[in-house]
């Protein structure tokens, strides 16, 4: 759970180190020092009984065009987000919140304003509210912006039961890996219908990626002219074109959002090179450069920070990234479920095998000796220690670990020789460090444990072992007392996976090419072989998952969705529904559905 007194603390402390802009130094780079009562969320002051014209009538996109977003739940408030129009926001003016219990705001229980200094096109002028203390517990609320005679969107938020609470239930929304390019974002339409409590979002939220798309209106590029983001305008540039998608939009306004990230929000297969103190990418050109590829990390860091209200540390006048930026942090939905939030990309160690071994690519012979080396990291020591202490020491009935990358081993033979390979740049290129969780999550007796993952751009439900070398010996069913737990895996929102580029847009997505290339047909057996511990495996469409926590079961229901239409209606169907009863690490299938012909009849 998020300690908000140590957060207020790091707070003061951060206000009194960079009270006023200057020069911070990352890794011996300059720049620009941001303001962090402004980015952490400022506490708004009293509107002393002003007057604010709700009704004005204006278009709210015309000074709200990202709209509004609510994120960091505690049991006592969010943080409200928006960006105002740079061309027609006011430097004169405030900004003004209000919050109420219903949407026409006759029941206000929160009004509050930041004063008109606060807001800064050094900023980008952006508006981070933090309300914590401020709203009550276990609550839907409703929001809205006011400034210069223009009334924002209305969002709704939800915040945190109260620790000693006793929730019923908790409805999660799980989604990853969204590329503007590769497609649409129907599936946020469907978000924002559903019947939930948070979104939890597993990374990939905006890609570096600046190029032509074959869909309409989805082509990307970039203030500095190049095909990967070098500056922080070019973050910023790419955090405002995925937010302006307007399903992205509906959703977010829907419901209170919780985000980590993967790789592609600064730069794919990113780790940290511990051996020269240093974040590295085979896949930038600046990675030639320390000091640049440092700034570019830098700068990724400061844009991500901007655009989601996360109730994380961030202190860019660190001297090391790896002190600039702690994005960890535990959310506990009253005795029900505690999830902690991961990062495993900024202190992630080189990845095993070589530089292709980071990248995705089928026929790389799992033979990297250094892939079970204790020195390896993914989490970094002290937030692995977190997460376990975290996991064992809460009293939650379930926990749900909200990881980015694929922790069960995937042996895969794809190739024409068929090559068993794996990918490092998994949790299989780390498995001394997670072979340590899963057996600490053992002797502790850690029960009701599952995993979110994302980044893989497929649906997969698998049974998390203890040991997995024993049942890597193609034991045909993994053995019940090696059982810790249950990873269920989220489809992409839009990115292209393994086989869903057999067909673009204006083709039928029930209709695969001619082309030579693996089929989800072929990979699905493949896994399913060479994998006892896989229950589900698909890779052939985009999609979105809910997951529903009650006292006696968790319940995962993952959906495909069609990508290649822009509209609110486009085809959705359940593919896969799982309970998993307290007390059990158990799989019992309530729905399956393979659209063997299609979403002619399916969507719903």
């Amino acid at each position: 759970m998020s300690n908000n007194t140590d957060q207020e603390k790091d707070g003061i402390k951060r206000r009194t180190a960079l009270k006023s802009l200057g020069a911070a130094a990352i890794g011996g780079v300059s720049f620009a020092a941001l303001d962090p009562e402004i980015v952490t969320g400022i506490t708004p002051q009293s509107t002393d009984g002003e007057t604010v014209n709700w009704k004005s009538g204006k278009k709210s996109e015309s000074m709200f065009p990202l709209s509004v977003v609510s994120g960091g739940p505690t049991p006592s408030g969010v943080i409200l987000w928006t960006q105002l129009s740079s061309r027609n926001c006011q430097s004169s003016a405030p900004v003004h919140v209000q919050v109420a219990t219903d949407d026409s705001f006759s029941e206000p229980v929160y009004e509050g304003k930041v004063a008109a200094e606060k807001v800064s096109p050094e900023h980008n002028n952006i508006i981070k509210m933090d309300l914590d203390g401020k709203l009550p517990a276990d609550s839907h609320l409703f929001y809205r912006f006011h400034h210069a005679g223009v009334t924002s969107q209305i969002g709704r938020a939800r915040t945190l039961p109260k620790e000693d609470a006793n929730p019923e239930s908790i409805r999660l929304a799980v989604v990853t890996c969204q590329s503007y390019q590769q497609g649409y974002y129907p599936a946020y339409s469907y978000i924002a219908q559903e019947d939930l409590d948070y979104i939890v979002h597993l990374g990939d939220q905006i890609y570096e990626y600046a190029d032509k798309s074959d869909f309409n209106g989805r082509s990307v590029s970039l203030p500095s002219g190049h095909d990967l983001a070098w500056t922080l305008e070019d973050f910023r540039h790419l955090w405002q074109t995925y937010r302006g998608d307007k399903f992205f939009q509906d959703a977010l306004e829907q419901h209170t959002f919780i985000p980590t990230w993967d790789d592609h929000e600064i730069v794919n297969n990113r780790y940290w090179d511990y051996e020269n103190d240093r974040p590295w990418s085979k896949d930038h050109p600046l990675n030639d450069d320390p000091k640049a590829i440092t700034k570019l990390f830098a700068d990724g860091i400061q844009a991500w920070w901007e655009y989601n209200p996360a109730r994380v540390t961030y202190n860019p006048d660190a001297e090391s990234l790896l002190e600039q930026f702690k994005m960890w942090r535990s959310i506990q939905f009253g005795d029900l479920l505690e999830m902690p939030v991961t990062d495993e990309r900024l202190f992630s160690s080189l990845p095993p095998g070589g530089d292709a071994a980071g990248q995705r690519q089928w026929g790389i012979p799992p033979n990297a000796p250094e892939a079970d080396d204790a020195n390896r990291t993914r989490l970094g020591f002290e937030q692995r220690e977190w997460l376990l202490e975290t996991l064992k020491e809460t009293n939650a009935t379930w926990k749900a670990w909200t990881n980015e990358l694929a922790i069960s081993p995937l042996w895969l033979s794809f190739s024409d020789n068929m090559q068993i390979s794996k990918n490092y740049d998994a949790w299989d290129g780390y498995q001394h460090e997670r072979n340590e969780i899963m057996g600490q999550l053992t002797h502790f007796d850690v029960n009701n444990f599952v995993a979110f993952t994302g980044d893989m751009h497929t649906y997969m439900v698998s049974y998390l072992m203890n040991d997995w070398e024993r049942t890597e010996s193609r034991t045909p069913v993994p053995p019940e007392e090696e059982m810790v737990g249950v990873e269920l895996l989220t489809p992409g929102i839009s990115s292209d996976s393994g086989t869903s580029d057999f067909w673009g847009p204006g083709e039928e997505i029930t209709k695969e090419s001619d082309s030579k290339a693996l089929t989800n047909e072929e990979m699905v057996e493949t896994v399913l072989e060479e994998n006892p511990w896989v229950e589900f495996f698909n890779a052939k469409y985009n999609g979105y998952s809910v997951a529903e926590f009650t006292p006696e079961a968790c319940t995962w229901t993952t959906y495909a969705v069609d990508d290649t239409v822009n509209r609110s209606d486009a085809a959705r169907a359940v593919l896969r529904k799982y309970e998993i009863p307290e007390g059990s690490v158990e799989l019992t299938e309530l729905e399956a559905n393979d659209l063997k012909n299609g979403f002619s009849s399916q969507n719903s």
